[in-house]
């Protein structure tokens, strides 16, 4: 098998699944981190102290964004199906709401904010958000995972039955048995 379930499993350290979930996790970061690095030397040549310190607060925040989303991964990858989603939805609603909430502060404040250059950080935010999914989209697909599917079994003659069809069953049982006898006429 190309997958292993947590309670079968024997071998010392990590899990295939935390490794494959770390390994999106430093495949982001790699691809987020560069993106960053790139926006803030930009704006920080073009733009001065206040492009370069906009630049690297939109960055920073989708960072955060996503390096806390998956460290969550990382921690919940050898748990079922419905607490990994339950997890992994709280903790995103957390995460928007941190968000929501440094967007309506800095709306409020708009004044006492007026180092921060909105064109950089939008530029940051974009540019870093393409950047971790570009490399993670790329380390995903190196991942291996298999997909395959398992042979079909027929259920078995008493799971198919309908109460009361023992004599449908028994007709059609006979009507099989004489057809076999007699032929269908296709003898070649």
């Amino acid at each position: 098998m190309t997958t292993e379930s947590p309670r079968s499993r024997k071998a010392p350290g990590p899990s295939i699944h935390v490794v494959r979930a770390r390994k999106l996790l430093y495949g982001g970061l790699l691809g987020g981190c560069s993106a960053a690095l790139i926006c803030v030397i930009v704006f920080g040549v073009t733009g001065g102290a206040k492009g370069l310190l906009s630049a690297a607060l939109g960055a920073g925040m989708v960072l955060f964004f996503y390096v806390v989303g998956q460290l969550v991964m990382v921690a919940f990858a050898d748990a079922g199906a419905r607490t990994l989603l339950s997890v992994s939805m709280a903790s995103y609603t957390g995460r928007v709401v941190i968000l929501g909430l440094i967007l309506v502060i800095f709306q409020n404040n708009r004044d006492a904010w007026a180092a921060i250059d909105t064109r950089a950080v939008f530029v940051a935010v974009i540019a870093v958000v393409a950047g971790w999914l570009i490399v993670e989209v790329l380390v995903f697909r190196r991942l291996r995972i298999g997909i395959y599917d398992s042979e079909y079994q027929a259920p078995a003659a008493a799971e198919i039955e309908e109460p009361g069809s023992d004599d449908r069953a028994a007709d059609l049982q006979t009507q099989a048995e004489s057809r076999r006898d007699q032929g269908t006429g296709d003898d070649r």
